[in-house]
């Protein structure tokens, strides 16, 4: 008696283990997941937010699973203790916390990581509010000074062991400024250092740090939007989403 054989669930199977064995793809792309819910909040000074906030809004979520939601003021901290987001994703660049956060969004802010909110602070991000020395916790080290705004740097992952940066090429390249900053902490974990292209001097790009219960990753290239076209970089935000929110592991 022949056996029916059902080629839907062959193709299936088939589909299942080149997803799962494509080189490049992170842990979860095997299998689908519950999306992560994301705050991208941006907004501020000497950056074009809105390309930003389209780009990674739209490309974001085709690399990982994320649910982004977009704002442009702090008023998201007002929300309930159950409406809070997994991740804060921060690309902002503000001069001052006067007119921006109230004092108890600056609060809120800080209680939310140290119970377990993640962050991931991408370039200015860093240098917003710098009178705020609470916020800077976040981070670890402080923003000393930029180099030139439009120039080519080259950044060289120094672990490729961690979760967010095993599956990522071993360099990047991007349109952006280096920052400098005070030494990394004995508590910041260092993923990645960058140059300016052509030259050796290596500066703290990527690392990550715990506040509280809360993982934080601060990633500080990309200050033109063409930096959120390189898939790869893009990639390295997204993991480090997911890792800040409990979810790339392995």
């Amino acid at each position: 008696m022949r056996k029916c054989v059902n080629f839907g669930s062959i193709l299936c199977l088939l589909g299942s283990i080149v997803a799962a064995d494509a080189p490049g793809r992170t842990a979860w792309a095997a299998e689908p997941t519950e999306k992560v819910p994301v705050v991208l909040w941006v907004g501020g000074f000497a950056h074009d937010f809105e390309a930003f906030a389209k780009i990674l809004s739209r490309e974001l979520p085709k690399q990982a699973p994320l649910r982004i939601e977009v704002v442009r003021d702090a008023a998201f901290l007002d929300r309930p203790a159950s409406q809070r987001p997994a991740v804060i994703l921060m690309d902002h660049c503000y001069q001052s916390a006067d007119g921006v956060m109230s004092k108890q969004q600056k609060a809120a802010l800080l209680e939310w990581v140290r119970s377990g909110v993640g962050v991931v602070a991408v370039h200015a991000s860093y240098y917003s509010f710098p009178e705020w020395k609470e916020v800077h916790a976040l981070y670890g080290p402080r923003f000393i000074k930029h180099e030139k705004v439009d120039q080519y740097i080259v950044g060289r992952y120094v672990d490729r062991s961690h979760p967010i940066t095993k599956d990522l090429p071993e360099t990047f390249r991007l349109r952006s400024e280096l920052y400098q900053s005070t030494p990394l902490p004995a508590d910041c974990h260092l993923l990645a250092t960058a140059t300016d292209e052509g030259a050796s001097v290596a500066h703290p790009s990527v690392w990550t740090r715990n506040y509280g219960k809360g993982r934080v990753v601060t990633i500080l290239p990309a200050h033109w939007p063409d930096a959120y076209d390189v898939r790869e970089f893009r990639q390295l935000i997204a993991n480090s989403v997911l890792w800040t929110a409990g979810r790339l592991e392995k």
